[in-house]
């Protein structure tokens, strides 16, 4: 994304201000939290046995040391190194209770080695209270998420770090945060969910800083060779309206339905200006969704519209309209290991017909997708193994994630795990990452 020089400074002071309210918050919470261990320890021994024992508003203290390793499979051509992943990272979070509301903390700050910068980022920083008997409202940094998929988002439009996914940094960031308005209510009908973002937040997409990717338009020319390094997307071309989203849940039993609504825009820059330029499509997306019991198992399925500014199909820079459908299903197999699946659905409307498929570079009106996980837990949880696989018959590709979880001794993790994208195509959406193939090492302390 590309900043002019105002954009970058207030960005930075804004960023600043809000991780240095969260570090002091944070350093507050960690001496109100001690003084508070300190007059417990002094009440035991009986310095003054009938005072009275203060509760600290300070909670959910927790803060950890990290560092994170990782490095290409394949060597790409296009990005003049093998490392994917580098980082040193702190990072603190804490509640603050007032008397009938709380504040939400979370921030963190780390050198990302392969692109050596220094970043900072308050991932929460948030009030959450109630306004009614009936109403919530959480207002701030924060992450959002619904749905019903694994890895698969239909109708969950909020903000996701794909450059994070891809490298093997830790599940939880694969949701970026965003600065929102969520209310929350509560009727015997139904419970609903309002969010209102004041200004358009992108996914962290991939764009060529760390792994190279297809562009068809450059492609004519460089024979079908990825790009890299990165694009930035012009504040031209990047949205500053608000995102509407909406979910209305309801249980019945032990079955759960969900319907949704969305408008906003594109999350990642698919489209392009007449000028060629990458720029964020304005989007609608209304979906449902309902997870039941079946079997020894729960069954998930969710369908959602995507539409488009381009209901016509008639300009060939803008994604066309879909329809999509999530089926899914999970299971635990044996004691400890649970099995899921997942097939996912996508038809793109108003293309036109395929006048020769086997030279046509029109994109296909239909994808389809397989996934399938393995979640062992092992030695009381402290050993946890993932395997995780996409398949897409359609596009003939894939990718499949392996990792492993263990905390040796209290407070300390090490994490190791495979990233490993296939396909036949350069062009498809996995076979075009097949260069930034990686695997990674992370170590965690927690103190």
């Amino acid at each position: 994304m590309k900043f002019a020089p105002h954009d970058i400074v207030a960005q930075g002071k804004r960023l600043f201000l809000q991780l240095g309210l969260c570090t002091a918050l944070l350093l507050t919470a960690t001496v109100n939290a001690t003084t508070s261990s300190k007059d417990d320890w002094g009440d035991e021994w009986g310095d003054d046995p009938w005072a009275e024992k203060t509760q600290s508003s300070w909670s959910n203290i927790v803060m950890f040391a990290e560092l994170a390793w990782g490095t290409r499979l394949n060597n790409d051509p296009v990005i003049n190194t093998d490392s994917t992943l580098q980082d040193i990272r702190l990072q603190g979070q804490a509640d603050y209770k007032l008397s009938n509301s709380a504040i939400k903390m979370r921030g963190q700050a780390f050198y990302d080695g392969v692109q050596s910068k220094w970043r900072m980022q308050v991932r929460e920083l948030n009030w959450q209270g109630k306004i009614s008997e009936r109403w919530d409202i959480k207002a701030g940094q924060q992450i959002l998420t619904w749905g019903t998929g694994d890895y698969l988002f239909l109708n969950d439009m909020f903000a996701k770090d794909w450059q994070s996914f891809f490298s093997g940094r830790d599940d939880e960031y694969l949701k970026a945060p965003q600065f929102a308005f969520k209310a929350s209510g509560y009727y015997q009908f139904a419970n609903i969910d309002i969010v209102i973002t004041p200004k358009f937040t992108p996914d962290r997409y991939i764009n060529g800083d760390v792994f190279s990717f297809y562009n068809p338009l450059a492609a004519q020319a460089n024979g079908g060779v990825n790009v890299a390094p990165g694009f930035d997307v012009g504040s031209d071309n990047t949205p500053d309206k608000p995102e509407y989203a909406l979910r209305i849940k309801k249980q019945v039993g032990a079955t759960e339905y969900a319907f949704y609504g969305y408008k906003g825009f594109d999350k990642s820059p698919n489209s392009m200006t007449d000028d060629f330029q990458p720029t964020f499509t304005a989007l609608n997306v209304v979906g449902a969704s309902v997870i039941a019991p079946l079997f020894d198992g729960l069954i998930n399925v969710e369908v959602a519209h995507h539409d488009t500014v381009d209901d016509s199909g008639n300009n060939p820079l803008i994604p066309n309209s879909q329809n999509k459908l999530l089926i899914g299903y999970q299971q635990e197999l044996i004691s400890n290991l649970t099995g899921s699946i997942q097939f996912q659905f996508e038809k793109s409307l108003d293309l036109p017909s395929q006048p020769n498929s086997a030279t046509s570079t029109l994109p296909e009106s239909v994808r389809t997708l397989w996934t399938a996980q393995l979640y062992y837990r092992l030695m009381q949880d402290t050993l946890n193994l993932q395997l995780f696989n996409f398949y897409s018959p359609s596009d003939e590709d894939g990718y499949s994630r392996f990792k492993v979880n263990y905390q040796p001794i209290q407070d300390w993790t090490v994490s190791a795990g495979i990233n490993k994208f296939w396909g036949k195509r350069a062009d498809s959406f996995f076979g075009q990452f097949e260069n930034a193939s990686n695997a990674y090492f992370t170590i965690r302390h927690y103190f």
